[in-house]
């Protein structure tokens, strides 16, 4: 098999074309069910968006809720809205360029003294990441500064931009598709120049014409108790824009004032730009009847609760443990002092094979600890182990059944105090149980987890699979890890209070009585 290295990623804006060829259908009502509970045709929860209700069947890939991946939806605005997270992109761009000639503000000549007086040519002007940002910042600098056009003469008139998507011309406020005329007349070679690659991201596409629409599973309904159904709040502010962008729709045929159409058309933008971010400053963010804020797509992603932190960059787990360390001078520094309760409660697999079921069945008998809470069957079913049921399990115990029994000396765990920020933060040990409600460990292996004894806490992952046990035991022990991965220096070994006690404790002149 043929295998290719990534040379690069670009990311870009969205092509208008690409997301009306992505947006499966075309959405037209602002409601989800009909009256008899299933989704309306054209609605937010078309079934050509995907389904999440069991038995429903998508309408795009004819597959049902478990396997469906979902598809986008799209909305038709029937006036553009801006895209208010790239209000400032805009502002650069049109600040930068002649709203006569459509032309960059500064001619060849001028621009070429921004590139050490080199021949003039568009590629050599590109200004690239790092090297040329003090050129960057002076041309654009020059840009705003600049009266009028030093290639067609046209004086600048004063552009205000106020965020997130105002724009005024002395006393003249900007309308989306006025702006989008403006900018989709510049050309590629003077986007270049100032640093937007025009191939993937022209700034026309910057103002929307069709908003994409989240799949159905990106935002499910949920049904209360009461047996009625809650809808998602992306889903609610979908509906706010739909039935704007209706009414919009609706006075523009009937012919209605133009101040009625531009307060229409700006809460249109309005309810767009929370759509995409509900604390864009400036405005009043949308809130539930209840008055709380709707947390829309950036909220989605952002911060500790978001997507990316929350969900991705770490998650909760099974067979893991938390608690306070101690230190310990008499553990190895390769094992770790664990509690009994941790111990009695977190479990190995021990695959019963042939060769060690009478050692198997001998474990599953025991009383005491160490004992054995889980037995998983070769058909995947799972019996929690209880003494009316013991009896029965241990006739039916086969070679390829798993059984989970406790925690015991010498089992391979991960031990990690966060934040992990170099990947000694995370090490194998071995289990040593201890009583007592901390975590121990040697003084000599704190460095690398930069841990102290003021109330640090850590986390202890008890590795599930033969391979994950391999590897942890030939990768990870922290007795592999004495020199650090960074400078080579020693990482792991004693140091303060342990080498002057040991010194205190070993002079010749130091008698020291039996207790």
């Amino acid at each position: 098999m043929k295998t290719e290295a990534v040379d690069h990623i670009k990311f870009g804006v969205m092509n208008p074309e690409y997301v009306k060829a992505l947006g499966v259908v075309k959405l037209t009502v602002p409601d989800t069910y009909n009256e008899d509970g299933y989704p309306i045709d054209g609605g937010l929860l078309d079934q050509r968006l995907g389904v999440i209700d069991p038995g429903l069947i998508c309408k795009t890939c004819g597959a049902r809720a478990k396997s469906c991946p979902g598809h986008f939806g799209r909305i038709e605005l029937v006036r553009p809205a801006i895209h208010s997270e790239f209000g400032k992109v805009l502002y650069m761009i049109l600040q930068s360029t002649c709203r006569n000639c459509n032309r960059l503000l500064l001619d060849d000549e001028s621009l070429a003294k921004y590139r050490d007086s080199k021949p003039i040519d568009v590629e050599s002007l590109v200004i690239e990441e790092g090297e040329g940002q003090e050129v960057k910042s002076a041309m654009l600098k020059r840009l705003k500064d600049i009266k009028k056009c030093e290639r067609c003469g046209t004086v600048k008139k004063k552009l205000k931009f106020s965020l997130p998507t105002y724009f005024y011309v002395d006393d003249y406020k900007l309308k989306p598709n006025e702006i989008k005329d403006m900018v989709s007349k510049i050309s590629n070679d003077d986007l270049k120049i100032l640093g937007v690659d025009a191939e993937n991201s022209r700034p026309e596409w910057l103002i929307i014409d069709i908003l994409l629409v989240p799949p159905v599973n990106v935002r499910p309904s949920i049904t209360l108790e009461s047996g009625e159904r809650s809808e998602d709040e992306l889903t609610h502010k979908l509906v706010d824009i739909m039935r704007i962008n209706q009414r919009l729709e609706q006075n523009l045929n009937a012919g209605a004032p133009q101040i009625i159409i531009d307060d229409l058309w700006e809460l249109l933008q309005y309810h767009v730009t929370t759509y995409f971010n509900n604390e864009t400053s400036n405005i009043p963010p949308a809130r539930h009847r209840s008055g709380r804020a709707l947390k829309t797509l950036t909220q989605r992603l952002k911060g500790k609760e978001g997507r990316f932190r929350y969900n991705l960059s770490g998650k909760r787990v099974n067979y893991s443990a938390r608690t306070v360390i101690s230190v310990d001078p008499n553990v190895d520094i390769d094992e770790v002092g664990v509690p009994f309760e941790v111990a009695s409660k977190l479990t190995v697999p021990f695959y019963v094979t042939e060769w060690n079921i009478e050692h198997a069945k001998k474990m599953l008998a025991s009383e005491g600890y160490p004992s054995v809470l889980n037995v998983i069957s070769r058909d995947g079913k799972r019996k929690r182990l209880i003494d009316t049921n013991k009896e029965e399990v241990l006739k039916e115990l086969v070679p390829g059944d798993i059984m989970e029994r406790q925690l015991v000396d010498g089992d391979i765990v991960l031990f990690n105090r966060q934040p992990s920020l170099h990947r000694v933060s995370i090490m194998a040990h071995k289990v040593k149980v201890l009583p007592g409600r901390t975590f121990r460990i040697n003084l000599c292996v704190a460095a690398p987890y930069n841990a102290d004894f003021d109330g640090d806490e850590m986390n202890l992952h008890v590795p599930q699979t033969l391979e994950a046990k391999a590897e942890a035991k030939i990768l990870m022990m922290s007795s592999d890890q004495v020199f650090s991965p960074r400078e080579g220096n020693v990482i792991i070994g004693t140091e303060q209070d342990g080498i002057t006690g040991a010194f205190a404790m070993t002079d010749e002149n130091n008698y020291l009585t039996k207790e």
